[in-house]
């Protein structure tokens, strides 16, 4: 896995208009906009793979998207493709 950069983070936060890509609803933009730092923990936007990478998914950023900690987590390695 390798890391993702600012530049990817931003690109599609704002292609995203910061919303997840998996339930549509509005993501943090730091930690200090959220009231708690358990609420960061779950809402925080993460990297997302559209395929997962354990299913045959690169790190390329046709196949990223940005989605809560929590949405990611539920998603899993799960993939309609």
């Amino acid at each position: 896995a390798r890391a993702h950069s600012a530049g990817e983070f931003r690109d599609l936060w704002e292609a995203q208009k910061g919303c997840c890509a998996l339930c549509g609803k509005a993501m943090p933009q730091g930690r200090w906009a959220t009231p708690h730092a358990t609420v960061w923990k779950k809402t925080r936007p993460t990297f997302d793979h559209i395929r997962p990478r354990a299913k045959g998914g690169g790190d390329d950023r046709a196949n990223l998207q940005l989605a809560h900690a929590r949405c990611n987590r539920r998603k899993g390695d799960a993939w309609t493709g």
